[in-house]
């Protein structure tokens, strides 16, 4: 008798201490979601709807805030309306913009609020200020980005590849690269930028860069530094585009300005695979896209309704999430379609992403085909 009641202690106390797990017994948690756009702008438009489908299906109870375009000042406000509220989130995930990130450390530290910093690595001053996840600033969890200078390298190297084939180009012959990029205080920015630079060093002469031109990401602004490009460089052979706007601004121009000159061999960053830059590969008037990443969001509220109820990611990955991209031209187009679906994410299950849930994965696996297995 002494023994049962002692092993009824034993598993009750075992109960209270054991992470909570499988399915019906996740406990919800709350999340801010706080981006640097607006729900219009292609890139965190879908970012955001992938991120609302995927809590719906795992019972994350999330709350998207936009802040005005590019402005770190007015995202910082917000940031603090939100933290100061009533019912203060379980986390907030937020843009790392460069220059405000022990800000965002300090105000979310002041709140005892766990913060997820999205979609860019820090710049150098603040990665010295800050340090890394669970070191100085014990609630910041996790660091989640994009591996930006990866993309900036392969698509350097698709359109530089596409370039040589389309002007018949010996192997040997240099191939001349025009390249817009976005604003100078986001991390995705200058690290596609430096996967560039990498690109040419390494390419032994291969290839060259006729200018690298910052914009501030829009079409309007990129189209204006595109039609000055085609003036300077009305012979270059490739087009490196730092996202979609740019991308569409540059082929707009060009066929503006000089339709009746063979195009260079366009490319760029489109991170939820917009039908537009789909098309553009299929007729002809892109070379390549590289992009996923827009599943970012998502991926961190899996790995954030682990972390709630006791499984911590860290376990398997550390402190860092990559974020992969894949990159797209005429060979596997017809598959990404077909992985990409109609895009109606709401109503999908996504459990298959989270440990919590029965059928989840062993380890985390958040390649394009994992997250869409069907």
């Amino acid at each position: 008798m002494r023994f049962l009641y002692a092993l009824f202690l034993y598993s009750l106390t075992s109960l209270a201490f054991a992470p909570v797990a499988f399915g019906a017994d996740c406990r919800t948690p709350s999340v801010l979601m706080s981006l640097p756009d607006k729900p219009d702008n292609p890139f965190w438009g879908p970012y955001a709807r992938f991120a609302e489908a995927v809590a719906e299906s795992l019972n994350v109870k999330l709350t998207v805030d936009y802040s005005k375009t590019n402005d770190r000042f007015n995202y910082m406000d917000r940031l603090r309306t939100a933290l100061s509220g009533p019912s203060k989130p379980d986390y907030v995930a937020v843009f790392p913009y460069f220059g405000a990130v022990e800000a965002l450390m300090e105000e979310t530290a002041q709140h005892g609020v766990s913060i997820v910093t999205l979609n860019s690595d820090l710049g150098h001053g603040d990665r010295k200020a800050v340090g890394y996840p669970r070191e100085r600033y014990k609630n910041w969890i996790l660091q989640s980005l994009a591996d930006d200078e990866s993309a900036g390298f392969q698509l350097a190297r698709a359109v530089a590849d596409a370039g040589r084939e389309r002007f018949a180009l010996l192997q040997s012959d240099g191939v001349a690269i025009t390249a817009l990029g976005g604003n100078q205080l986001a991390g995705a920015s200058l690290y596609r930028r430096d996967g560039l630079e990498r690109f040419v060093r390494m390419s032994g002469g291969t290839a060259a860069i006729n200018q690298f031109v910052f914009t501030d990401w829009t079409y309007e602004r990129g189209k204006e530094v595109a039609e000055g490009l085609i003036r300077r460089y009305p012979d270059t052979q490739a087009v490196w585009a730092a996202n979609l706007p740019l991308g569409l601004a540059v082929a707009d121009a060009w066929n503006a300005m000089a339709a009746n000159r063979v195009s260079p061999a366009i490319g760029m960053v489109s991170g939820p695979f917009d039908d537009r830059a789909l098309d553009g590969i299929e007729d002809g008037r892109f070379a390549a896209v590289i992009g996923g990443h827009f599943l970012e969001g998502g991926l961190v509220l899996a790995l954030l309704l682990d972390h709630f109820n006791g499984l911590d990611f860290v376990d398997d990955m550390g402190t860092a999430l990559r974020v992969p991209f894949k990159l797209v031209d005429r060979t596997n187009l017809a598959d990404l379609r077909r992985v990409m679906g109609d895009r109606n994410w709401l109503g999908m299950s996504f459990r298959h992403l989270s440990k919590c849930h029965k059928g989840g994965p062993d380890y985390y696996d958040f390649s394009l085909d994992k997250v869409f297995p069907g």
